[in-house]
């Protein structure tokens, strides 16, 4: 039977996923009661990489043959297993940390009790693990690890790569159908620009309510897997009167089209990261105020069907007595295509690498136009250096004497707005124990502090505090090479200061 993944606003999911963040994961399941707990005592966490469902739940994998097994994501893996009436054991959801939180009475009490334990067995305190923004429920990432390597794209970055457009069937099970032309960019190019590694197997797309998809890069058996390199099959215009109760056939490209002709689409349809729909700019994704996404943009991720097949009616419709009536083994191909798309993440992660502690770029990224590209991408693709913030990039090179110029890495400390509405970051640059024998994270060689200042000046302090040079570099707002600063701080010239004034 056929595995259909898709948001829904209906479906009562008692998760023990923590969505607290008003930024990044401001998407809130409905029945969902356990992200204020964690936010009560970690309140500096909301809008991290923590501020997610993956903080207590686990992704998981079936067994879709003999012997082959597919993996999905935490988002996927708790629909499949848990299932969407909630008939499932939802502790089969959640990884270790999520357990003890349970375990422990699931409230923000059991969040302290469980501090000072190793919930997963990587050596380190949960504690100590959600400090540095590593999860406390995967053995794989701890304070050890470095950032993964990314890259960002702004709309006008992607208007300049070629474009690809194609016509097809937006199947959904219960939303509403609808042809549409979308144009962008194919997500095979994209990843290439981006550097993909030979060692990827697949991305994950999110978006900013907290919803993520995986996608497989090669064509797989799965009918719920929709992959990302390659082509899809030719499909069929399939119109019917009847279906335009729940089909919408009023787009300009449906006109003069006939039904059960083949839909010709020049270079084949393909997996597209969309920017446009009907040749105008996709409409920016909100967050209504129940709680849904409305809208699609800037970007919208497009998977055709895998077995193309017409328009069938809702399945929460009273009326199956027509043509097309609901077939849940029919491909459902919309719930796949992840609307206001923020962030991909190429998989696996390089070895000593984590994720990227950005997901309060979300929304953020959502007004910005932009979209991030991380994980097994080439490294040498961008020149090192961190996003302090969603749009503040910042890197330390120090000239060691026994290996010569290495990258510093990036600890942030911790960050507040004031009561007047500035915000502040701070944090330090260290060199990696892995570089040289004296690095360490706890012997920082520059300190940081970044100033929003509420008229729209940023001031990026640095401070040395070590015995070489460092060259300091910062970009504000990311993605604008002109907006670059570069300087040395040296035992001399220990204060650095870079300002930008927002235009």
């Amino acid at each position: 039977m056929k595995r259909k993944f898709f948001r829904t606003g209906v479906f009562v999911f008692v998760i023990l996923g923590i969505f607290s963040g008003a930024a990044f994961s401001a998407y809130h399941h409905e029945g969902e009661k356990d992200s204020a707990n964690f936010s009560q005592v970690y309140p500096d966490k909301a809008g991290t990489k923590l501020d997610q469902c993956a903080l207590c739940h686990s992704g998981g994998k079936y067994e879709k043959s003999e012997g082959k097994f597919t993996s999905l994501g935490s988002c996927q893996w708790c629909h499949y297993s848990y299932g969407y009436d909630g008939k499932g054991n939802i502790l089969d959801t959640v990884n270790p940390y999520g357990k003890a939180y349970h375990d422990n009475g699931r409230n923000a009490d059991a969040v302290r009790k469980i501090e000072d334990a190793d919930s997963d067995g990587d050596g380190f305190t949960n504690k100590a693990e959600i400090a540095a923004g590593r999860f406390p429920g995967d053995a794989g990432d701890d304070p050890n690890k470095k950032t993964a390597p990314f890259r960002v794209y702004t709309k006008a970055q992607l208007d300049a790569m070629p474009q690809h457009t194609e016509f097809l069937l937006m199947n959904t099970s219960k939303s509403g159908d609808f042809y549409a032309e979308y144009t962008g960019v194919p997500m095979e190019d994209l990843l290439k620009d981006a550097g993909i590694l030979n060692s990827a197997t697949g991305i994950k797309v999110f978006a900013p309510d907290g919803w993520s998809q995986y996608h497989p890069l090669e064509t797989d058996a799965d009918p719920a897997m929709y992959h990302i390199n390659g082509t899809y099959p030719q499909a069929d215009y399939q119109y019917d009167s009847q279906a335009e109760t729940w089909c919408d056939y009023s787009a300009a490209s449906c006109k003069n089209r006939n039904t059960g002709e083949t839909i010709a689409v020049q270079n084949g349809l393909k997996s597209l990261l969309a920017i446009k729909r009907e040749g105008g700019y996709l409409t920016p994704g909100i967050l209504t105020a129940d709680n849904k996404l409305d809208g699609e943009g800037p970007y919208r991720v497009i998977v055709p069907q895998k077995s193309p097949s017409p328009p069938d009616q809702a399945s929460n419709s009273e009326n199956q007595n027509v043509k097309w009536p609901y077939n849940e083994t029919w491909d459902h191909n919309a719930g796949a295509c992840t609307r206001t798309a923020t962030i991909i993440k190429v998989e696996p992660l390089p070895e000593g690498t984590t994720d990227i502690d950005i997901l309060e770029a979300g929304w953020n990224y959502v007004d910005q136009e932009k979209i991030i590209v991380y994980g097994a991408i080439d490294d040498t693709r961008r020149d090192g250096g961190y996003l302090a913030d969603s749009d503040l990039w910042i890197r330390a090179v120090i000239h060691t004497e026994e290996k010569g110029d290495i990258d510093a890495v990036w600890k942030k400390g911790g960050s507040d707005t004031t009561e007047a509405g500035d915000r502040v970051i701070w944090g330090h640059f260290y060199a990696s124990p892995d570089a040289v024998n004296w690095g360490s994270s706890q012997n920082p060689d520059l300190f940081v502090k970044i100033w929003f200042d509420r008229s729209g000046r940023t001031d990026i302090n640095f401070f040395h505090v070590s015995v070489p040079n460092i060259d300091v570099y910062s970009v504000y707002p990311y993605g604008t090479e002109t907006a670059a600063q570069k300087s040395t701080a040296t035992l001399e010239n220990r204060y650095v200061r870079h300002e930008y004034q927002k235009k």
